[in-house]
């Protein structure tokens, strides 16, 4: 009891305090793990300062968001107000907080550096506050209307577009202010869409802006006169669409609309009158395209003609619905961030898991597009990330599944750093030769390597400090255990270390033991009747990995591939779902080498590369 008093008093003095440090602190700490003191201690914190005063609350945290220069911290401070206000909605805010609170809330939309994926969010807010001030005060918000303006004559229309579609109902001078330039750049939208999103939110503009009209009291008439247009546009970009074989673009684009329409349709309890712009709109597109447009306009239909079957329940899947929309609008502030921003989060240990996974799997796509080409990561920055991505593998307790992604994102910064810098990443090197590294993790990371290895000061130290170990775990299991990872990254392994050594003379040797202990281990494996749980998920992870390596075989590697196919697809007794495998990975290698590379082998000097390292050695 004493403690809640507490907590009480220093909410209170949170709220009432010009500083925002300790509001920041409770907010970063609500986006740690739940089981942390510092995130239950927050909890209780924050809970306080909503019951205590929601009003102060909202407008200290936009407060935060206006002031900081920390994106993140601008991200959470936004979220957690959308949560609260949305869970507040039918509760009155003074009407004195909400006088300063529209006016920052305003500032905060016309801010240059407000983005758009904070508009996202942002939106709820507004709505949330327009309902307060409309709704409930029935009281007039004419700066908002004015605002919408300005941002549909700004260079980015499309945070116009956000403000308006979570709008509740408002007057008609409200809408008067923007109506007809918010419908020109929706319109203009259809034209040329440059994004799924981009068009969907046309749509949602284009039917909220009927339902807000029906709701002001304009005659149907002349509804019909003005809005005719709009559903021109929108079947003519159907049409358009169907014929450049977009389909996909089309049906990403109503699946979007529906789950806007639903939540909507939830919310306001639409009449048939204000459902009428899309059920009409959807009637006429609903003969277009395959049964894919035809299924999800179907949805969309029936939203309107059977509100009842598919209303959603207030209280159901909320918390799943909830989780979708922090992560769809924490993956659009991801998407804002550089590489090295978005790792520094990942590296953030205390952060809760699945934001964490978030941004390792931003940071393997945007690194990605690099690879390719589609973005360029200036090469500083590239450098500036290895050691933070060094600490990150050391990581204790990282679960396997972001280890992964992670050692996606380690190929391609050493895609860049030693095959375009052709400088040698040591401490990468020492990673993976460390003795104190755990085998799997060295060798799932020597595995991502995808790139041919030209510098040898990277390569010989990490086949040193492997090649013994690799031997040693290639002795099959003495049982199939829940977790036979080992014996397959060992596996796995042998292949990567023979594939990158087949013409290295000096290894001549190393190679043929390697290849001859994975025959062996497998023929023990099958002869044992431990095929399903080993064998086949090895033989799985190697095509990956040939598939990924192929752009750089030549006749040595071809030859070796070929040959190792050779001996493992004769062991007597393998069932034919392993064959089967290695039957996909002689297709890709015969399909994809370079038809100059190709020399079958003709023995085992000749597929081991044997024959030219004695040469070598002559």
């Amino acid at each position: 009891m004493a403690e809640s008093s507490n907590l009480q008093l220093i909410a209170r003095e949170i709220l009432v305090s010009e500083s925002y440090e300790e509001l920041a602190m409770i907010v970063d700490n609500l986006f740690k793990r739940q089981d942390s003191q510092q995130y239950k201690t927050s909890r209780a914190l924050y809970d306080f300062c909503v019951s205590c005063n929601p009003g102060c609350l909202t407008l200290k945290l936009l407060k935060l968001y206006q002031s900081s220069s920390n994106g993140v911290l601008r991200f959470r401070s936004i979220y957690q107000l959308s949560e609260t206000l949305t869970d507040l909605r039918n509760r009155q805010l003074s009407l004195d907080s909400l006088y300063e609170i529209k006016g920052v809330l305003i500032s905060c939309l016309t801010m240059e550096e407000t983005k758009e994926s904070d508009f996202k969010i942002l939106r709820k807010i507004v709505s949330c506050v327009a309902y307060n001030v409309v709704d409930l005060h029935k009281d007039k918000w004419d700066e908002l209307g004015d605002c919408i303006l300005t941002l549909v004559n700004s260079k980015e229309p499309v945070k116009a577009f956000h403000v308006f579609i979570d709008l509740p109902p408002v007057y008609k001078s409200f809408i008067d202010k923007f109506l007809h330039k918010i419908l020109e750049e929706a319109s203009n939208v259809f034209l040329d869409p440059y994004s799924v999103e981009d068009w969907s939110l046309a749509l949602q503009v284009f039917v909220k802006m009927w339902i807000q009209l029906v709701d002001t009291g304009m005659m149907l008439v002349l509804l019909e006169a003005l809005m005719g247009i709009r559903v021109s546009s929108v079947v003519n970009s159907v049409k358009k669409l169907v014929k450049k074989d977009k389909e996909e673009f089309l049906v990403q684009g109503l699946e979007d609309f529906e789950r806007f329409f639903s939540r909507e349709m939830n919310l306001y309890k639409y009449t048939k009158d204000q459902c009428h712009f899309v059920l009409d709109l959807m009637i006429k597109i609903k003969g277009f395209g395959t049964h894919l447009t035809k299924d999800i306009v179907r949805k969309i239909i029936m939203l309107v003609t059977e509100p009842d079957n598919h209303a959603i329940k207030p209280q159901d899947d909320d918390l799943q619905n909830r989780r979708e929309e922090f992560e769809r609008g924490w993956y659009d502030h991801l998407k804002s961030l550089s590489s090295l921003e978005v790792l520094k989060i990942f590296a953030s240990t205390d952060l809760e898991e699945r934001s964490r996974e978030m941004a390792i799997r931003r940071l393997n796509c945007l690194l990605s597009d690099n690879t390719t080409e589609k973005v360029e990561i200036d090469i500083a920055e590239m450098r500036e990330l290895q050691p933070l991505i060094i600490s990150c593998l050391k990581e204790e307790g990282i679960s396997f599944s972001m280890f992964k992604v992670l050692g996606e994102v380690v190929n391609h910064v050493a895609y860049e750093i030693l095959v375009c810098q052709e400088e040698t990443w040591y401490d990468l090197r020492d990673y993976i030769a460390s003795s104190t590294t755990e085998f799997q993790r060295a060798v799932y990371i020597f595995q991502c390597l995808l790139m041919k290895f030209d510098d040898k000061k990277f390569l010989y130290p990490v086949m040193d400090n492997l090649y013994q170990e690799i031997i040693e775990r290639l002795a099959p299991p003495g049982e199939v255990l829940v977790d036979n990872s080992c014996w397959v990254f060992a596996f796995t392994g042998a292949f990567c270390a023979a594939i990158h050594l087949i013409e290295d003379p000096g290894y001549a040797n190393a190679v043929s033991e390697i290849a001859y202990k994975m025959i062996d281990s497998v023929k023990e494996i099958v002869e044992r009747g431990m095929e399903v749980g080993l064998v086949r998920r090895a033989f799985r992870d190697v095509e990956i990995i040939v598939k990924e390596q192929l752009e750089w075989y030549s006749t040595s590697e071809y030859k070796f591939v070929k040959g190792l196919l050779w001996k493992l697809y004769a062991i007597k007794g393998m069932k034919w779902q392993s064959k089967i495998v290695l039957w996909r990975i002689n297709v890709i290698i015969d399909r994809d080498v370079e038809e100059e590379e190709k020399e079958r082998p003709q023995n085992d000097l000749h597929w081991l590369n044997l024959a030219a390292a004695d040469e070598e050695v002559k």
